[in-house]
């Protein structure tokens, strides 16, 4: 009886662990940092054990650093970068499919969340198949947190009028050629109440009480919501994030002076 209680127990753990979160260390001259991986970002946790546990992290730099903001490293050309050379454009594979999870995820202090090129050439937010950074921010008060959301709000209705506008082209340039100004502003007005129907049926940005607390008190960069995909948190070594992120950097660049590297080890 003895032994099936224990075949049980260690069946039952196992079944358990695949259903847990992952840890890893990385591990810098500043000290090691453990972050859990979440598992409702499968993609982006599986790509970063990938490359972790064949080594494709280990002695890479912390290219890009800027203070009360984040550090950001996983560019493979940087094991063995010259000190004037140029770092950030390259990855390990192919870019990983966005994985955005906000509102369940922040952009608060110790966010690990990956990199990616801009909107412009980017549209889906395509993550980099290796570069990644940890969030170091700072506390925001609400005046701030406002600007944020009307920042995200606008951005949104911008979106939804560059969908509308192309349907009143006709009318609008019609208008304006044979001087009809109230025909030209009552026009106008519908557009920006099909923008602003268009916009709050997509959903309008917002911060919770409790999201608020957190950048007020945690801190963070919250302009960064919903638009970069979070796969995981720094849960140790917090204070090794502003280690690095006050070390001096070369003039014009966001490269630290001094390399930085860092190695990525799977522990759980």
């Amino acid at each position: 009886m003895r032994y099936l209680i224990l075949a049980v127990t260690l069946l039952f753990s196992a079944c358990n662990a695949s259903t847990e979160n992952t840890v890893v260390e990385i591990v810098t001259p500043y000290g090691t940092m453990q972050a859990r991986l979440y598992d409702d970002t499968p993609l982006h946790r599986d790509n970063f054990i990938k490359i972790a546990e064949s080594g494709g992290y280990d002695s890479l730099l912390f290219h890009r650093v800027i203070r009360d903001f984040m550090i950001q490293g996983g560019d493979p050309t940087s094991r063995h970068a010259t000190p004037d050379q140029q770092l950030g454009s390259e990855q390990i594979g192919q870019t990983i499919e966005a994985e955005i999870r906000y509102p369940k995820y922040l952009h608060k202090r110790g966010a690990l969340a990956a990199a990616r090129t801009s909107d412009r050439v980017n549209p889906q937010k395509r993550s980099s198949g290796s570069q990644f950074f940890i969030v170091q921010g700072k506390p925001l008060n609400d005046y701030e947190l406002d600007r944020i959301v009307d920042g995200h709000n606008q951005t949104i209705r911008r979106e939804m009028f560059y969908q509308v506008q192309p349907h009143y082209e006709d009318s609008l340039r019609f208008y304006q050629e044979h001087g009809m100004a109230v025909e030209l502003a009552d026009l106008q007005i519908k557009i920006m109440a099909k923008v602003e129907e268009m916009a709050e049926a997509h959903g309008l940005f917002s911060y919770t009480d409790e999201q608020r607390e957190i950048y007020r008190t945690v801190g963070g960069t919250p302009h960064l919501d919903g638009s970069y995909t979070i796969f995981g948190e720094i849960i140790s070594g917090l204070e090794v994030i502003d280690s690095i992120a006050a070390q001096p950097v070369r003039f014009g660049s966001n490269r630290p002076t001094t390399d930085i590297w860092f190695t990525v080890k799977v522990i759980k």
